[in-house]
């Protein structure tokens, strides 16, 4: 019996310690917890720095370090795409931010069909809410399953971190929405620029395999993003 308990667990060992490797990896995946009350970033030097940017001393701070105008003034959709984005950021539009685990953007979309292309933030989930119009939203899980609905006025959406996700207006009129991403640096991955747009050139063979396209194709969408 003894023995037959023994194998079991040299056999359940590798499971139980892949599941804590993974589980450990996402508890520290996130953005580490500030260890002041704030980190205003300061853009002269410093000796104090978090999070890469430098800490501006607590006695100079003011109400003006938490504040931002970035949403003020309203955006130009008046480009291919039909959008406009403004974005609260840590760093000189918001330096109360810094340490904070927090990034907001603005978006407003021209009427009928301003669009924010498939893309992924790496490192951040994102909370959409839509303030004006209409916008349809989804994304696609790491199974494939495609998750979408219709937002209005007061309406939220989450696009869980890592998963690739679009924001298109349906809207007859101008829309806007407010989105909140749990990291100062959320990173993003435009998937069109980033695939047929990347420098040096992703090669044409790597392309055509994964997405069953000519060569005369992959030239044509490569040459759509300033590649060659």
């Amino acid at each position: 019996m003894a023995i037959r308990e023994l194998r079991c667990w040299e056999l359940l060992t590798p499971l139980v310690t892949a599941w804590i490797l993974i589980h450990a990896g996402a508890a520290f995946a996130a953005d580490a917890d500030p260890i002041f009350d704030y980190c205003v970033a300061d853009s002269t030097q410093s000796s104090i720095f978090f999070n890469g940017l430098p800490c501006k001393d607590p006695s100079t701070v003011t109400a003006a370090d938490f504040t931002s105008t970035a949403f003020r003034a309203p955006g130009n959709t008046s480009n291919p795409l039909g959008i406009a984005i403004a974005v609260a950021a840590a760093g000189p539009g918001l330096p109360g931010l810094n340490t904070q685990s927090l990034t907001l953007v603005r978006f407003e979309y021209a009427k009928d069909g301003g669009f924010v292309p498939l893309h992924i933030h790496p490192r951040a989930s994102e909370l959409i809410t839509v303030t004006k119009g209409a916008v349809q939203v989804g994304f696609i899980d790491s199974s494939n399953k495609f998750f979408s609905t219709t937002l209005y006025k007061g309406d939220s959406f989450l696009f869980p971190r890592g998963l690739i996700h679009y924001q298109l207006s349906v809207s007859s009129s101008p829309a806007k929405s407010y989105s909140s991403l749990n990291s100062q640096n959320p990173g993003i991955v435009l998937l069109p620029p980033n695939l047929f747009g990347s420098t040096p050139s992703i090669p044409d063979i790597v392309l055509e395999k994964s997405f069953s396209l000519s060569k005369d194709e992959v030239d044509r969408i490569k040459a759509s993003f300033g590649a060659s």
